[in-house]
């Protein structure tokens, strides 16, 4: 009798570990699995007598603990989120952990820009024309050519630091016939080129990602608001940015979490006006001919070119958009 109530509480231990990753899984990420969540979880939820019903003779209790790499991370090691599920069955109790890991690793994104290779800052005929960095710091894998000419920011060439995982880059093409982009986009899915001189909306409807793919993007006075009453991250993807033309795309006040992707370049002669936007670029050459850039957020590209004047707003929250895109998986058991 006693032997099956210990093997009745381990196997409601494991299901209630179970349901509690799968919870953490779907509605959590690295960035918000906070302290303060993990003790609200605790506190408000786990720490009770909870029955798995389907006349379950017995209940659990669970807690969950964090445990962060240590600063700084030299072995790489991830962020451990442990669920401990304690079952009790009449007056026999068994125990069962099992450890969450984050799908990639996690990356703290200090850096205004930062690029993997080099960057190269050409002066024009203005002799005051600068790259102003606003926060945060610069860094480049290889040179920082004209260095000079980056104020106010903290440089460092020769970069061998972290670096941002890659993100894979969906085939719009797969999802079928390219959708229209009219006034607006409110949903996912493939929009295929774009050429055109207008103004558009991207309005995110819920708390989902929403992923909005375009093979080259051709600008031309092109304006694109955010919003929308969701909170769900907007991924916009272009294979090539590119035109004679500015583009701006303003999500104003961050008030939505923004990640403009390009896979292979960016080749502006107009200016690049981004607010509230984390352009995540890492394999894409950019380079400007005539136009600036104003960004508020973050780069990461694998060359920058860069010519006259320029100002960088460093904001963290965007900058590290891409720890909320990282999802928990279950990584190991433990019991007995």
């Amino acid at each position: 009798m006693w032997q099956e109530k210990k093997e009745q509480a381990f196997y409601i231990a494991k299901s209630g570990a179970d349901a509690v990753a799968t919870y953490i899984i779907d509605n959590y990420n690295p960035a918000t699995l906070t302290s303060t969540a993990i003790t609200n979880l605790n506190n408000d939820y786990l720490k009770q007598d909870i029955s798995l019903g389907n006349n379950t003779q017995g209940t659990f209790r669970a807690e969950v603990s964090k445990i962060d790499p240590p600063t700084p991370n030299i072995a790489n090691m991830p962020i451990q989120i442990i669920i401990k599920s304690t079952a009790t069955v009449g007056k026999v109790t068994n125990q069962v952990s099992i450890t969450l890991n984050p799908d990639a690793p996690v990356v703290n994104m200090e850096h205004a820009i930062l690029v993997r290779d080099d960057i190269k800052i050409t002066p024009d005929n203005n002799p005051n024309s600068n790259t102003n960095v606003n926060g945060g710091k610069v860094a480049a894998g290889g040179n920082i050519i004209n260095s000079n000419l980056i104020i106010n920011a903290n440089k460092q060439s020769n970069y061998a630091g972290p670096f941002p995982t890659s993100l894979p880059f969906p085939n719009g093409a797969s999802w079928g016939p390219p959708l229209s982009v009219g006034s607006e986009i409110n949903k996912s899915g493939y929009y295929g080129d774009y050429s055109l001189s207008s103004m558009f909306a991207i309005n995110v409807p819920d708390n989902k990602e929403m992923h909005v793919v375009f093979n080259n993007f051709t600008a031309s006075g092109t304006v694109i608001n955010i919003g929308g009453s969701g909170k769900g991250i907007i991924h916009i993807y272009a294979d090539k940015i590119l035109g004679n033309g500015s583009l701006s795309i303003y999500n104003l006040y961050s008030a939505h979490k923004v990640i403009l992707h390009v896979k292979q370049s960016i080749e502006l002669k107009g200016s690049f006006l981004l607010h509230g936007v984390l352009l995540y670029a890492p394999d894409a050459e950019y380079t400007t001919a005539t136009g600036a850039i104003n960004l508020t957020g973050a780069m990461v590209t694998k060359n920058l070119t860069l010519l006259g004047s320029n100002d960088i707003h460093y904001d963290s929250q965007i900058a590290n958009l891409i720890t909320e895109t990282r999802k928990f998986v279950r990584v190991k058991w433990s019991g007995q």
